[in-house]
């Protein structure tokens, strides 16, 4: 879920948390003036610099710091980095456990960490806590260097402070309830999780830093995506990396995964066990993929291509079109990496078309009207009835920038409009995103129209948004959708939209 999504469901104190993560000194009276404030400046929520430096937990104090970084870590492993807040709880105290455990495990200990590497980091962490109780930031940027030095992974570091008694508390006591709780407020003041409220209480990583997010931190893939990986390898390349840690190879390959799976093997150390051509082999397989690189960077390239994989089922099992509504930002974006990991194109080209057809998906089975049939080829990408005398027309632009509205589309909608028998009573340009000469030159298009049609601009995400909630604007026990809600000139916002549905669907006004 995006931000954008997110913020209706958010209560005034969670609202009042993200707006103090990168406005300060901002004080706003209603749920409604943070909601709009947030989406104002939401380039400033999702800059990359502003995550990388609230990221840095070093100057935090020591259980805050690591259950900071729990938190995320179990988040990151979710589908839509979303975990109701009882699970959550329970998502790091079982990851507590789990690390414990295999600290404990000398076995389990040896296979994952060599014995070296183990040695010389231990003896630089026992000092390192020996001082004090806790470590300073000097400390803490010292062994995040040396840790890298040595190709170790965060959970590395715990699983060795476990074993010196320093995880996840001094003698290995678990972390409250109470202390994950204050954890999970830092986050919300940093701008890096959201608390929201649907049939329960959920803490979320919004999508539009989750990325940025995973790869600062080192993430991994999530489990199901990790075994999508997993599967994709031969039977002969599962069983080399059982062996290269020393366990049981036997059984067929759905049990060899499960065993993988079960030992928590990562994906990076997994990969590891093979060189850098049965790498490059792996590569050449995942269309799209980056071959080139260090062996290191292989690896990454891999967990990359997986980590952009998405769910196979569809969200409509009985329209075939679904799966393109399901990657409609990415078709608006001619996002050609994702749509080709996930199987949606197979061509490049494809783009334009699909998008033209998810947007029919949205009017004729999300929003419920009939789609006109047009005569001819050099017309809009569709058409609805407004009314008796008056239609709609709406056009899909897919751009990997933001859209500009050039001279060249600005005269083609002209003539489709001056073209059309029936009045055009508005006119939609579908997009990835737009600039604010592109809003200019829908107020001129209107002017040059000559019969007042209004010309609005919508960003894709946007009107999937309201394809997906307009139900629930309306009071109706049997609801019919509106083209009220899009009947202006400008640009469509999300905050726009949210007030156009309030008062478009109640009771349906009648046009």
């Amino acid at each position: 879920m995006y931000l954008q999504d997110i913020l209706p469901k958010m209560t005034k104190m969670y609202l009042g948390r993200t707006v103090d993560s990168f406005l300060k000194d901002v004080r706003m009276e209603t749920e409604e003036e943070m909601r709009e404030v947030i989406l104002k400046n939401i380039d400033e929520f999702q800059n990359k610099e502003r995550v990388k430096s609230y990221l840095d937990f070093s100057r935090e104090a020591r259980d805050l710091a690591l259950l900071n970084e729990l938190i995320l870590m179990a988040l990151m492993e979710k589908e839509g980095y979303l975990l109701a807040e009882a699970n959550l709880y329970k998502e790091v105290e079982d990851m507590e456990k789990a690390i414990l455990k295999q600290s404990q495990d000398d076995n389990y200990m040896n296979r994952f960490i060599p014995q070296d590497v183990s040695r010389i980091y231990s003896a630089v962490l026992d000092e390192a806590w020996k001082k004090d109780e806790s470590l300073n930031e000097h400390e803490i940027n010292i062994l995040n260097v040396l840790r890298r030095e040595l190709d170790l992974t965060i959970r590395d570091h715990y699983l060795l402070e476990s074993k010196i008694g320093r995880f996840p508390q001094k003698n290995n006591v678990l972390h409250t309830h109470q202390q994950i709780s204050r954890s999970l407020i830092n986050l919300q003041t940093r701008g890096l999780i959201l608390r929201f409220k649907d049939d329960a209480s959920y803490y979320i990583i919004p999508k539009d830093i989750a990325r940025v997010l995973r790869y600062e931190m080192g993430g991994e893939l999530r489990n199901e995506v990790y075994e999508t990986l997993l599967n994709d390898l031969s039977v002969t390349q599962l069983r080399e990396i059982l062996q290269h840690l020393d366990f049981n190879v036997s059984g067929v390959k759905e049990s060899v995964i499960a065993r993988i799976l079960e030992h928590n093997i990562l994906p990076s150390t997994a990969l590891k066990v093979f060189g850098t051509k049965e790498l490059s082999d792996i590569l050449r397989k995942l269309e799209g993929a980056r071959v080139s690189g260090t062996k290191k960077e292989k690896i990454q390239n891999i967990i990359d291509y997986y980590e952009m994989l998405s769910s196979p089922t569809s969200s409509d099992p009985t329209d075939d079109r679904s799966r393109l509504f399901d990657f409609y930002e990415e078709l608006a974006a001619r996002d050609y990496k994702t749509l080709r990991v996930n199987k949606v194109i197979d061509k490049d080209i494809e783009v334009d078309n699909y998008f033209e057809e998810a947007t029919r998906y949205i009017f004729e089975r999300k929003f419920g009207m009939n789609v006109l049939a047009m005569e001819g080829t050099r017309h809009a990408d569709g058409k609805l009835q407004f009314s008796k005398q008056e239609v709609v027309l709406w056009d899909n632009k897919s751009t990997e920038g933001a859209y500009q509205f050039p001279e060249n589309h600005f005269n083609q909608f002209l003539r489709y409009i001056r073209s059309e028998k029936m009045r055009v009573t508005l006119f939609l340009i579908i997009v990835q995103d737009y600039t604010k000469e592109a809003v200019a030159q829908a107020q001129k298009l209107k002017a040059f129209s000559e019969e007042d049609t209004d010309i609005a601009l919508i960003k894709a995400t946007d009107l999937k948004y309201v394809a997906d909630h307009w139900q629930e604007f309306s009071d109706q026990k049997q609801p019919a959708f509106s083209l009220q809600v899009f009947n202006m000139t400008g640009e469509l916002t999300r905050n726009m939209l949210l007030s156009r549905m309030e008062w478009a669907l109640k009771g349906v006004l009648k046009v």
